[in-house]
């Protein structure tokens, strides 16, 4: 009976009287000819519970959702955060290398805020609205270029890769959501992208020529440019809290985006000075991590493993219980004194 209601439907017929009981097969058999090669959770075939993502409540309107997975980021609370605020270091030089890549680096920093016009108090909003734009997107090479060269030294030497990998994926996917959260409050003009495509093409070949002579200097490297995105994270922040700055007149009130909310976690009345504070904090995360493997051997295992699979767990338990986390923001705009790192 089945098959053959099916090849009548198949042949354009109308069955006459159908028993109830047969009605819906027809329903299916009309929507599988236009879905026979999508995915059920891909089809617009409607879920009896409702439970595909286009079925969800605002699900074109959100900017930012399931269609697009990342690696699961820490989820920052307000006292880790204030922790780092108030606790910023940087590494002193002790090694040849050390110092040449120090040198580089802070030569290269000196060189980038003369180029934005960035300084340390009333900064000009544009100055750093496109210094966070080029920042993110020079930060977004290191991780992903030494990556590839310890997914190459595996395949090449038949051997394990003892789970840099993954750390050094995560920290470079972790760089490219910053600017893709940046790329939602700021817009690119034709100076900034030639500045961000001028960075990769230097940036690009030299930390490969570091990770090729000595990858201990292309980590360090790394840590000390993490280390001057703390700082300017750092003085941001400030800024912002702080009343009668430029920076406070302009972002003190402004809403975090979708984007932000969704990856770090944010209640939907997290401001943009929350999302610099995960930004900050991440930045003092990938820091911490690049100067501890400036001083592993290439064979030492990951000792950040088990820090990834914690981070993966606390941001399913915040998923599946719909919380976030409340850094408190809109609360505690005002003045607050910043920390000062020695050179």
């Amino acid at each position: 009976m089945q098959s053959l209601l099916l090849r009548s439907v198949a042949r354009g017929c109308r069955p006459l009287a159908l028993p109830a009981v047969y009605r819906p097969l027809c329903v299916r058999s009309a929507h599988s000819a236009a879905n026979d090669t999508v995915h059920f959770r891909e089809s617009r075939t409607p879920h009896p519970l409702k439970a595909k993502p286009w079925e969800q409540v605002g699900y074109e309107k959100r900017e930012y959702n399931d269609r697009y997975a990342t690696t699961a980021n820490h989820i920052w609370s307000k006292e880790e955060i204030d922790h780092m605020l108030a606790n910023l270091w940087q590494h002193k030089p002790q090694t040849f290398s050390d110092k040449f890549v120090h040198g580089a680096m802070y030569g290269l920093y000196k060189t980038f805020n003369f180029i934005t016009g960035y300084r340390a108090d009333n900064t000009p909003v544009r100055a750093v609205e496109w210094r966070l734009i080029v920042l993110e997107s020079f930060a977004g090479v290191p991780g992903f270029v030494a990556a590839m060269f310890r997914h190459f030294r595996s395949l090449r030497n038949l051997c394990r890769d003892h789970g840099w990998i993954h750390t050094l994926l995560e920290e470079a996917e972790n760089e490219r959501m910053h600017l893709l959260t940046c790329m939602k409050m700021f817009d690119a003009g034709i100076m900034t992208r030639t500045l961000v495509i001028s960075a990769q093409v230097v940036m690009t070949p030299f930390v490969a020529a570091l990770l090729i002579v000595k990858p201990g200097a292309a980590h360090r490297f790394v840590g000390y440019l993490e280390e001057t995105a703390c700082i300017t994270y750092a003085n941001v922040i400030h800024q912002v809290e702080t009343p009668g700055t430029p920076l406070h007149g302009a972002w003190s009130d402004v809403d975090a985006p979708e984007i932000a909310k969704t990856y770090w976690k944010l209640s939907d009345n997290a401001k943009w000075v929350d999302v610099l504070k995960c930004m900050f904090a991440d930045e003092c995360n990938h820091r911490d991590v690049n100067h501890t493997f400036a001083t592993m051997s290439s064979d030492d295992p990951n000792p950040f493993v088990y820090k990834h699979q914690a981070d993966a767990l606390k941001a399913w338990r915040l998923e599946a219980e719909g919380a976030t986390t409340n850094l408190g923001c809109e609360k505690t705009l005002g003045v607050k004194p910043l920390s000062t790192a020695t050179a």
